[in-house]
């Protein structure tokens, strides 16, 4: 019995093909999401979108009244406006803000690990605004930045603010709950408001932000609605796109197996998406590194191999399987050099012993990443290891007494004969 039906995978292939061309023939839902997207948005083009420490820096540059935007304290009064209005018992009146001179409202960052702080001494006031973008509370943080600022504005009339993407409820009940849509409609207001006198550039600005915010993480923007709709209409169109979805270590295979092609005296061997192999093509006249056994297809010995996982990317020097005498042999050799080799201690009794070792991506990298700067991060390690560390390398493998294991090899195969 044949292991799959040509027929049924031709009907298969064609009812992919028509779930596809439904999706994207004649879809205006569609061709509106992509006009969406595809305005040029600074924020997006940073990788600030999911950061919370740029989310912070923003928000914090906004709400200082002495910052060089030119809002003053437009963005500060009608956000504690906005908030005060929403709490039950409030420490002051949305009316006494409005009358209110902030001008001279300090803002800080990070004081006491809180987010952000504002002070105002002249009207009695201080204010913490803890900001979660994608990490939830933890080591009861809310109650603790409570205590820290009741402790030291003990005299002072005191806000406390929850900001997250939906304005999710605060573990401690002293706190505003208030939501990135909120501060999104808040500051196209104070925008729309101070039209006229804006420069340009800060304009631009705001407007680039509150766009990435309904384009990212306000739960209810157009583009979300568009997004649900059109899975809706078309949720296997879209599952099979997501099957077969390009992903980052795929994307790295493909740059580090370019690299090793790109470079004339190296030869790619057996390799997988988790594992890029690769030797210097002249390791190939030392015979008896081709005796392997249980590893490659080419019966490699000695292989580099980038391994290349979701949340790393490292370069190792491996000896494989194989006879036990070459094994030993080679680490010998090795450990004579481990001022160039890192990882050379021990014994080759297992079947894989790693004599080299070295990082090319870690786990920040793989934070919010970008391709085009993972790229640039390893092509200028990938050219260190070609002119500094492969010249050590090959030289020392040099050194390994190949003829004498040959000649060895040999005569243990003639004593079997």
């Amino acid at each position: 019995m044949p292991i799959f039906d040509i027929k049924e995978t031709c009907v298969s292939n064609d009812n992919d093909r028509a779930l596809l061309e439904s999706f994207v023939v004649n879809n205006p839902d569609l061709e509106r999401l992509e006009a969406l997207l595809a305005e040029f948005n600074i924020f997006e083009a940073i990788g600030a979108v999911r950061q919370e420490l740029r989310h912070s820096d923003f928000l914090a540059f906004l709400l200082d009244p002495s910052a060089n935007h030119r809002l003053g304290d437009a963005f500060l009064k009608r956000l504690l406006k906005h908030v005060l209005i929403g709490i039950s018992e409030p420490p002051l009146s949305a009316v006494e803000i409005d009358a209110a001179d902030l001008e001279d409202a300090e803002v800080r960052r990070e004081w006491q690990n809180i987010d952000i702080l504002i002070h105002d001494p002249a009207n009695r006031l201080v204010c913490v605004i803890e900001n979660k973008v994608v990490s939830g509370e933890h080591s009861d943080q809310l109650r603790r930045y409570r205590r820290t600022v009741e402790q030291h504005y003990a005299d002072l009339r005191r806000i406390f603010i929850y900001l997250t993407p939906e304005g999710n409820p605060p573990s401690d009940q002293n706190y505003f709950s208030l939501s990135y849509g909120e501060v999104a409609e808040i500051l196209e207001a104070v925008r729309r408001s101070h039209e006229s006198t804006l420069g340009n550039d800060v304009r631009i600005l705001l407007r680039h932000y509150v766009t990435m915010l309904r384009r990212h993480i306000v739960a209810d923007s157009e583009i979300i609605e568009l997004c649900r709709k059109l899975y809706r209409q078309h949720k296997p169109a879209l599952d099979l796109i997501y099957e077969h979805r390009p992903d980052l270590q795929s994307d790295l295979q493909e740059l580090v197996e370019d690299l090793v092609n790109d470079a004339p005296e190296l030869e790619l061997d057996h390799s997988t998406k988790s594992e890029i192999r690769f030797l210097p093509r002249t390791w190939d006249q030392y015979g008896v590194l081709l005796s392997g056994e249980g590893w490659t297809p080419s019966g490699r010995i000695l292989l580099f191999g980038f391994v290349n996982r979701a949340d790393h990317l490292a370069l190792h020097l491996y000896i494989g399987p194989g006879p036990q005498v070459i094994r030993e042999a080679i680490l010998e050799t090795c450990q004579r050099h481990d001022s160039v080799l890192n990882g050379t201690r021990g014994s080759v009794n297992k079947k894989w012993k790693t004599i080299h070792k070295r990082p090319f991506l870690t786990t920040s990298d793989y934070e919010d990443p970008d391709f085009d700067s993972l790229t640039d991060k390893i092509s200028s390690r990938w050219e260190r290891f070609l002119e500094s560390e492969l010249p050590q390398i090959n030289q020392i493998v040099g050194e390994v007494p190949w003829d004498e294991l040959s000649r060895q090899l040999a005569g243990e195969e003639e004593d079997q004969r």
